[in-house]
């Protein structure tokens, strides 16, 4: 009964407080009813309290409101089928009260669809209890531990879902929608709930916007670039933030569904940051993705070079050269690398030239670009944004090709207002700058080329021979040539800019004929050379301008061939005069004279006319008349190797030795000395006016020919010197003289001829008084010559012309004593003496035996090379010597320093068999000045010589001990045994003696004893 009370009391505060928890809905006659049933029975359900004990057990039908799925909101009321009307929770009940109790029946919706074996009635009955759990919790029933008969659910199901619901809705709240209605009238109020998932995800995928600009370079990455996500349109309210990975995906994010937008925060590597604000629209439950690209960094600033001359620094080409076509080669690498590190292989290259481009103000620029109007060769250039561009990475750029004109080896490129020269290969880097890319240096620079340069070279030539030497004294040095500019543009000699038409550089011929520039004066283009100032002695005849180009640098164009070479004729006059002799002034005919070139020696010969008168001139004998034939007053002159012309001068421009000629017509007459004229003005005849001869002396030779030290006989020798004074008399002083001498044979009255050469001298001097003496020395091989007299024959030739020596004077008298020398012969004498080393005439015999053979030579002729022979001869035999086959022999060379000497040769050899024997030295002198053919001078072998005469004498035989007698002979005396004697011994000397003498006789008895046995 208390059991009753106690549960009727129970149900009564819990109804109590249901009704005044959930607020009163003024029912109107107006409102909709709604049909509201139990239709089943679904399970036992245990009101089990939160002290633990059970409060009650009913059975639980399944409510419905119109055939929908509702739940009992008031767990201790009754309920009653019937008409109800609708409210919305939210009038009876919290947000968070609504939204738990809906998710809870959410999570039971969620765990059937993955948990099988549950029936309808149960998975109901599970939807009940935690709908009365979450409003036990809130109202205060107290009963939060409501469950279903574990015989209808098993507790561990039961336990999982009433804990996962908990969770669920803890978990949860907020990413669902929820709602709910309570249906109150008559019985129990019930109520429907649901939880509509009001969330859904975001993700992003990011691409490069220009690909062609980022694929394959590491230097741009879409991993890393993060987004907001922000519930409203300003951005300021942030959800999330998603970061790409480096497919360009982000994680997902959940988000309320709806529309949501998305900022990017921070660009990835290589890309500028996106400020574009995008609305993304999700939808519960489901995934929307964002697709977005990012811009690539690239710079459109791109490099312009400006192709300029290197020597003037302009923009303007030197001469014929261009500075259009330079070409350069571009290499584009998708990394940051250094000259060091640079790959193999670029990912782009490009080839560009330079073009002309004209400015507002009408200057020409000569330029190359990453452009197609540019472009050579190549790959496609990067594009972005419709320009040009270069993405983050290296670029390179070198000059591969020079423009016309220019060279590429030195070309270097520069920026304005810097120092740095950078030559061959130049390469940047194209980095981030914040929100942009940029260039690791300048993006214009001058690429300076130095312009081919070369030099030219003419040649002067001789007009008549064209020879590249000048004729007589004109010469070919000193011709001034110009040389003129033919280019438009301007070119810089020598540091200074000439135009079109303006002398740009003189130049002299040197002493050959030659000017030449430098091999690096002119720039490339075209130019002419003409002659300005005449060379000495020509005239500017037949100079010719010649134009040229320059094309190759360093080199000079040569134009000293005959086609190219600039002619100028050489001036030319002519002589004349009138020959008469001293006293009566008689015009002297036939006699020549000779015409000699001071420079060159060329000479010819011009004669006298019957009148005495000479002329070169053509108008009195025609130069091509038996042209330098120099015999007849009719015959041509003409100086050079050219044909002789009649309209020019015969004598060359040139200072000319006149030369009287001995001939009959001036016999007895002293010729006039030479003298000298000049021909300097072309077609001018030089006048010598009238040469008059006076009369000659004669010249007069005495002479007396010695040896070298005065006496009139020689010995014959290799090397002999006979030295001929003359006494010359009736000289001419400054006259130059030659003395002419030789050797005579006397008896012969035949020139003296050695190894087929006439022995002959001549002495040339020039004369400083009329008498003089002078010495002639002749110095040959006479040592075949013993016996003969040498008688010297002299001439003396006066060389005033040295091409044709006169002979004045000469002394040729085969029977003059005074010239006469004898060679005597030379006799060389042998004196010898052999003996033993120790200088003894007699030898004991032995193997190894010595004779010295000690020999005296008189008359040897000092510097000659000698070699001694000598051998042994056997006098009884009168035969040589052989010992084991060979003969016993030496010999002796030496150079002799004095007429007389002593040597010495000695003989060692094995004598063992020669005693008795007698033995001579025989020897030979031989004179080695032919050393191949070598001449015996002298000998001395005499088998009876004493002198040379050793004796082998008998080796004494050794005794041999005496033979015991058969009877023992009784001693006279009994042995003694006597002590040596000492130092100061007393011992009778004459004691000694005798006993020495009785020893030899003992050997001398044995001896002559072995003798008679044998």
């Amino acid at each position: 009964m208390k059991k009753i009370l106690k549960r009727l009391a129970t149900g009564f505060l819990a109804f109590a407080t249901i009704v005044t928890a959930l607020p009163t809905t003024a029912v109107h006659a107006s409102e909709k009813q709604y049909w509201t049933e139990s239709a089943e029975r679904v399970g036992i359900v245990e009101k089990v309290m939160n002290d633990g004990s059970i409060g009650s057990t009913f059975n639980e039908g399944h409510m419905t409101v119109e055939g929908e799925d509702a739940f009992c909101v008031d767990i201790n009321t009754n309920f009653r089928n019937g008409y109800k009307t609708r409210a919305d929770a939210s009038t009876r009940m919290s947000y968070d009260q609504i939204s738990d109790v809906a998710l809870s029946i959410e999570y039971v919706n969620q765990y059937v669809q993955s948990h099988s074996g549950l029936s309808s009635q149960h998975i109901y009955l599970l939807k009940q209890c935690v709908v009365w759990q979450r409003l036990s919790v809130h109202l205060g029933w107290q009963c939060d531990n409501v469950r279903a008969s574990y015989d209808e659910i098993s507790k561990a199901v039961q336990d999982e879902v009433y804990a996962g619901a908990k969770a669920f809705a803890s978990e949860n709240k907020g990413r669902y929608e929820c709602g709910g209605y309570i249906y109150s009238g008559e019985g129990q109020d019930i109520g429907q709930f649901w939880a509509k998932l009001a969330v859904g995800n975001a993700t992003l995928k990011k691409t490069s916007s220009n690909a062609s600009i980022t694929d394959g370079n590491g230097l741009y990455s879409i991993a890393g670039a993060t987004y907001g996500v922000y519930s409203d349109k300003d951005c300021t309210k942030q959800l999330a933030t998603l970061t790409t990975d480096n497919s360009g995906n982000t994680d997902t994010v959940e988000v309320k569904a709806g529309t949501v937008y998305i900022k990017e925060l921070s660009a990835p590597a290589g890309y500028k940051v996106d400020n574009t604000v995008y609305s993304l629209n999700v939808e519960a439950g489901k995934t929307a993705t964002l697709n977005v690209s990012d811009t690539p960094k690239v710079t459109d600033t791109l490099i312009e070079l400006f192709k300029i001359d290197m020597e003037t620094q302009k923009d303007a080409p030197q001469g014929d050269a261009s500075l259009e076509g330079a070409e350069f080669t571009w290499k584009f690498y998708a990394g940051h690398y250094t000259a060091d590190n640079l790959p193999s292989e670029p990912t782009k290259t490009w080839v560009t030239k330079t073009i002309a481009e004209k400015d507002s103000d009408g200057t020409i620029h000569y330029v190359s670009r990453l452009s197609d109007e540019y472009k050579v060769s190549g790959d496609s250039f990067y594009t972005q944004g419709g320009k040009n561009v270069l993405p983050l990475g290296t670029l390179t750029v070198e000059e591969t090709k020079a423009p016309n004109g220019y060279l590429l080896d030195g070309a270097y490129m520069q920026t304005d207002g810097s120092e740095e020269q950078i030559k061959g290969m130049y390469l940047t880097q194209i980095t981030e700058d914040g929100d942009i890319a940029v260039l690791s240096g300048s993006n214009q620079y001058h690429v300076s080329d130095k312009v081919i340069r070369g030099g030219v070279k003419i040649q002067k030539r001789d007009l008549e021979t064209s020879d590249t030497k000048g004729q007589g004294s004109a010469t070919l040095k000193d011709a001034e040539f110009e040389i003129i500019s033919l280019n438009d543009n301007a070119v810089l000699v020598e540091g200074k800019l000439y135009s079109k038409n303006e002398v740009v550089k003189t130049i002299l011929t040197d002493i050959e004929g030659v000017a030449s520039t430098s091999a690096d004066l002119l720039p490339y283009g075209k130019y002419r050379i003409e002659e300005s100032k005449a060379p000495e002695g020509y005239l500017t005849d037949g100079a010719e301008p010649i134009e040229f180009e320059i094309t190759e640098d360093g080199k000079i164009v040569d134009l000293t061939g005959t086609d190219t070479s600039i002619y100028n004729q050489v001036k030319r006059g002519d002589l004349e005069g009138v020959k008469i002799g001293a006293g009566t002034h008689q015009r002297l005919a036939g006699v020549p004279f000779r015409i000699t070139s001071k420079t060159t020696g060329e000479s010819h010969i011009i004669v006298t006319d019957d009148n005495g008168q000479f002329s070169t001139s053509s108008d009195w004998a025609s130069h091509k008349n038996n042209t330098n034939a120099g015999k007849t007053s009719e015959d041509g002159i003409w100086f050079g190797t050219s044909e002789p012309d009649d309209s020019k001068g015969a004598l060359i421009y040139d200072t000319y030795i006149i030369e009287e000629l001995r001939c009959e017509s001036n016999k007895g007459f002293e010729l006039i000395p030479p003298f000298e004229i000049v021909v300097s003005r072309n077609n001018v005849t030089v006048d010598l006016g009238t040469l008059t001869d006076e009369y000659e002396k004669e010249i007069s030779i005495h002479t007396t020919a010695t040896g070298k030290d005065g006496e009139k006989s020689i010995v014959a020798g290799k090397k002999v010197t006979i030295v001929d004074t003359v006494t010359l008399d009736g000289l001419e002083k400054g006259t130059k003289y030659q003395l002419k001498g030789w050797q005579m044979l006397k008896e012969e009255n035949a020139e003296l001829l050695i190894d087929g050469q006439r022995v002959e001298n001549s002495y040339t001097f020039t004369a400083d008084d009329e008498e003089m003496k002078v010495e002639i020395s002749y110095t040959f091989n006479a040592s075949d010559l013993g016996g003969k007299n040498l008688v010297t024959f002299e001439e003396l030739y006066d060389l005033s012309n040295e091409d044709e020596p006169v002979k004045v004077a000469e002394h040729k008298d085969i029977d003059d004593e005074g010239q006469t020398v004898l060679i005597t012969e030379r006799i060389i004498s042998i004196h010898t003496t052999a003996t033993s080393e120790d200088g003894k005439k007699e030898i004991e015999a032995g193997k190894d035996v010595t004779i010295i053979d000690t020999v005296t030579l008189d008359g040897l002729e000092i510097g000659t090379k000698y070699q001694l022979k000598g051998w042994q001869m056997i006098k009884d035999e009168n035969a040589e010597l052989i010992i084991n086959g060979e003969r016993v022999e030496n010999d002796y060379t030496f150079t002799a320093d004095s007429e007389s000497m002593e040597v010495q040769i000695a003989f060692t050899f094995d004598a063992s068999e020669l005693g008795g024997k007698e033995l001579v030295t025989f020897e030979e002198l031989y004179d080695l000045s032919n050393p191949d053919e070598p001449t015996k001078v002298t000998e001395h072998k005499d088998i009876e010589d004493d002198g040379q005469t050793v004796t082998i004498t008998e080796v004494p035989e050794t005794p041999e001990e005496p033979t015991e007698p058969e009877q023992p002979t009784t001693p006279d005396t009994p042995n003694k045994t006597t002590d040596a004697p000492k130092t100061g011994d007393n011992t009778n000397i004459a004691l000694f003696l005798g006993l020495l003498v009785l020893s030899g006789a003992g050997v001398a008895g044995t001896y002559f004893f072995k003798r008679r046995r044998s």
